[in-house]
């Protein structure tokens, strides 16, 4: 094969073959630069490989406490749904107890009046112009009513830590 080429080049005048010669430097030089060349303009996988990973383990790790948080938030408004429905009912408690209390508090109006003589042993019935028996049951409610409002005034106060 080689002697072909030597044959080939002896064809050639002086002239033509510096040019042959400096077209092969030439293109030597090319190929050897080349891959130089393209490493520096291309990023290395590797640093793209490792810059993924970290992010991958970044994203894994918020993942976690997105769901730590959701859980907390999830338990919170439980807890909170139930501390009302816990004050619900006590206060649903206390209006019943008002309510027994109320219609088993004995509402006693007489429109009679009896009169006792102090040297006579009768008994004089008459009729009272206008006689008023004040009835307890409006001041047991609005004793109550106070109660639950200060019980849920005293709540709110816990609640928002006041």
């Amino acid at each position: 094969m080689f002697k072909y080429i030597s044959e080939i080049l002896g064809k050639f005048s002086m002239g033509q073959r510096i040019i042959a010669l400096l077209l092969l430097l030439l293109t030597i030089t090319i190929i050897s630069i080349t891959p130089s060349i393209l490493d520096a303009f291309t990023q290395d996988n590797t640093e793209l490989s490792e810059k993924i990973e970290k992010q991958s383990s970044e994203i894994k790790t918020l993942n976690i406490e997105i769901d730590t948080l959701n859980s907390k938030i999830i338990r919170n408004a439980r807890q909170c749904t139930d501390d009302i429905l816990e004050r619900e009912q006590q206060i649903m408690a206390e209006i019943d107890r008002l309510r027994n209390q109320i219609e088993n508090t004995p509402v006693v109006m007489s429109s009679q009046m009896n009169l006792y003589n102090v040297n006579d042993s009768n008994v004089v019935t008459r009729q009272p112009a206008a006689v008023t028996i004040e009835d307890p049951r409006p001041k047991l409610m609005m004793d109550g009513l106070k109660k639950i409002k200060n019980g849920i005034v005293e709540d709110m106060k816990n609640r928002s830590g006041k």
